[in-house]
């Protein structure tokens, strides 16, 4: 797969947008995501190049999905462990097939708060789009990396629940009840029976 996307000429590449789109989303986020980690940091780094070669071969594994921001999120903490580009694929792989398959975002977002689910059928929608983020990258860009290199052992465990991840969004929302109370969304969230979701 990676020979696929390394023997593809600038000129085949200029008559497939996709591919082209795809490659100048990933040079734009490779370039940015955790570059203050040692791993990732300073200019023509070998962490940066791996990470742009499995998001790359990715893409030729799932064309239809292709790259969609976040996912080098998912992946710099996975390449980061293992430091194989073969091993990181396959864990990426593995990961974004758990992340698709559930559509984790908009189930647990409706359960919280049903009109989440249709955002653009709502004025209101936009209260809890903070939570997409934190259930999309598995909260990575809300704790720091070492810290999200224990929480994601954890969360893959699948103990204490296979939905560990949606108590812990639930657990950041009691934290700051009071501001949420401050927005008028705490109550309904309360309503929306929050942990009848987590344990089913």
């Amino acid at each position: 797969m990676k020979v696929q996307w390394k023997s593809v000429s600038e000129e085949q590449e200029m008559r497939n947008s996709l591919l082209r789109g795809y490659r100048s989303l990933i040079e734009r986020d490779v370039n940015r995501t955790d570059r203050h980690n040692t791993f990732f940091s300073g200019n023509d780094n070998p962490g940066l190049t791996l990470l742009h070669d499995v998001l790359m071969t990715y893409c030729m594994y799932n064309f239809d999905l292709g790259y969609v921001q976040g996912m080098s999120d998912l992946l710099s903490p996975i390449l980061f462990v293992t430091q194989n580009e073969v091993e990181s694929f396959w864990c990426l792989t593995g990961f974004m097939e758990l992340v698709v398959s559930k559509n984790i975002c908009s189930l647990f977002c409706y359960r919280l708060s049903p009109f989440l689910a249709c955002p653009s059928d709502s004025q209101d929608s936009g209260s809890l789009c903070f939570c997409f983020r934190w259930l999309l990258i598995w909260f990575k860009r809300e704790f720091s990396f070492e810290d999200i290199l224990t929480l994601w052992e954890v969360l893959w465990t699948r103990l204490p629940c296979e939905n560990f991840h949606l108590l812990i969004a639930c657990s950041i929302l009691e934290s700051q009840r009071e501001e949420l109370i401050g927005f008028g969304i705490f109550y309904e969230i309360m309503l929306s029976g929050c942990d009848y979701f987590l344990f089913s």
